[in-house]
């Protein structure tokens, strides 16, 4: 387990830049504020509605692409915090509403990712998968378990990660770092689905792994698929 961690993060110093590094090791940094309009607003209190359009939104303070932003009502009360993106339909992709106040003493996306992950990882143990006769079932279905634009399927000890935002490919080695902290998980195979990336602002490589997109996969002992990312 040591030995795939290690790996995923010389990967992680080596394809994204520092400002992104730091963000991923959870150091603290300014978290802008997105207010939302007063009739709106009800739409996502409570664990309501877990994407905020760009109609609902009545103004934005020092709010950058991919980062946390806490999301406020019209009377300045928090309503939870999400990933801005001023380039996608959805402009905050919502991962904890304020009724989670265990998840509220910090503003970590990957910290929120692993949590997140192991939350989902217990539902579906408490369903018994995986078990002896099914090795292969959905982990995590996007929003359903609060990591919007995420879609991971395990095939034995291997997971494999759909990407269809920004803020993941922003963060994709703290998301693979998270999947192999996960018991049975030895390789993670990262996916990306381009067309929906790109209507989130992403620009794809000039050449892609699939028809679907970009295929390529991180683990221990050679026993990863695909090409090195």
């Amino acid at each position: 387990a040591n030995t795939q961690v290690t790996m995923v993060m010389l990967q992680r110093v080596r394809c994204i830049p520092t400002i992104l590094a730091a963000s991923l090791a959870g150091r603290a940094c300014a978290v802008g504020t997105v207010s939302v309009s007063g009739p709106k607003a009800r739409m996502f209190k409570n664990g309501g509605h877990p994407l905020v359009f760009e109609g609902a939104i009545k103004r934005t303070e020092n709010v950058q692409v991919g980062e946390a932003v806490d999301v406020l009502d019209g009377a300045g009360e928090l309503i939870g915090w999400g990933v801005w993106n001023p380039h996608s339909l959805y402009r905050v992709r919502m991962l904890v509403p304020a009724i989670e106040r265990d998840q509220l003493e910090h503003r970590s996306i990957s910290e929120i990712v692993r949590r997140r992950l192991q939350a989902a990882a217990s539902r579906r143990a408490a369903c018994c998968l995986p078990s002896e006769s099914t090795t292969a079932y959905r982990l995590v279905n996007s929003e359903g378990d609060r990591l919007s634009g995420l879609t991971v399927d395990v095939f034995g000890s291997t997971a494999v990660a759909i990407s269809s935002a920004l803020w993941l490919e922003l963060r994709r080695e703290a998301v693979e770092v998270a999947l192999l902290e996960l018991a049975g998980i030895e390789t993670v195979v990262w996916r990306r689905s381009d067309g929906r990336l790109r209507t989130d602002g992403w620009n794809p490589p000039e050449a892609s792994g699939t028809a679907e997109g970009e295929a390529d996969g991180v683990g221990g002992g050679g026993g990863g698929g695909g090409g090195g990312g």
